[in-house]
This record gives structure tokens, sequence and C-alpha cells, in this order.
């Protein structure tokens, strides 16, 4: 059985079907607008955060963020907002360990 994104589309030649096709949208007509890029978590720019826990830290405010048990290598990030996020990430990341799924 062809899938429907596969089957070809009608055109909308009558008046009836475009008005449908109005009401539809509200009264909105022509091409949608692209989708806006809304990332759950948007990336910081300052430099080494987020990096790995290796060597020195870039700037001299940055914590170290480890959290045992979950296999996730320590790494340093900005005080505040970024550590808070970065150790949410290494507690899914080894909950995702544990139940022995793929790691991202």
């Amino acid at each position: 059985m062809v899938s429907r994104a596969q089957r070809p589309r009608l055109p909308e030649v009558s008046k009836g079907q475009r008005r449908a096709r109005q009401d539809w949208n509200r009264g909105l007509v022509g091409r949608s607008r692209p989708a806006a890029d809304s990332s759950p978590v948007p990336v910081c720019t300052v430099d080494g955060c987020g990096s790995l826990a290796n060597h020195r830290p870039a700037r001299a405010a940055m914590v170290r963020v480890e959290v045992p048990g979950t296999g996730e290598p320590a790494r340093w990030y900005c005080p505040g907002r970024c550590a808070a996020i970065g150790r949410a990430r290494a507690e899914l990341r080894g909950i995702d360990r544990a139940q022995g799924g793929e790691t991202r």
C-alpha cells in the first residue's frame, strides 16, 4: 500500500476547496514561515564551558562537575545555570548507561 506521504496531491481548483482550506488555516494564505530553531538548552558562549576536566579550566570561576557512579567524565562549567544543566545531563546519561542503552 502506498503511504500517505507518497500519494499525489490533488490541486485545489474550486472556490469551495480554496475557501475550505482558508477556513482551516484561520484565514491565513501563502507559504508558512520556516520553523524557528528552538533548542531546549541554548549553547553557552563561554570558552571552556563543558570541556573535559583533565586539565586546568580556561577561566578561574569555572565549576568542576562530576557525578559519581554515572560513568561520565568530569567537566568544567560556568557557575550557576550551566553547572546545573551539566549535572543533570551527566545524571541522565548515567541512567541511560545503567539501563544498557547507547550514549549520545
